[in-house]
């Protein structure tokens, strides 16, 4: 079955079962190997906070940088 044609027959399911094959495809995608990637994010996210924590000199303040951003490209 080509996409075309299992568009067509998944678009003559009842809301309920829209949703129910879009949850079993959403769930599909979340493979060992985007665990993986989650893994890096957390590690990443972790040593971030750390170094914050660490050294608050890492810390900027958003609307001070956008004012130094403005007055320099303006």
């Amino acid at each position: 079955m080509d996409i075309k044609s299992l568009e067509k027959e998944l678009l003559k399911l009842s809301p309920r079962e829209k949703a129910v094959i879009t949850h079993m495809l959403l769930e599909s995608l979340d493979t060992e190997e985007n665990q993986d990637y989650e893994d890096v994010w957390i590690d990443e996210a972790l040593n971030r906070y750390n170094q914050i924590s660490n050294d608050k000199l890492l810390i900027h303040d958003f609307n001070l940088v956008i004012k130094e951003l403005k007055s320099k490209y303006n």
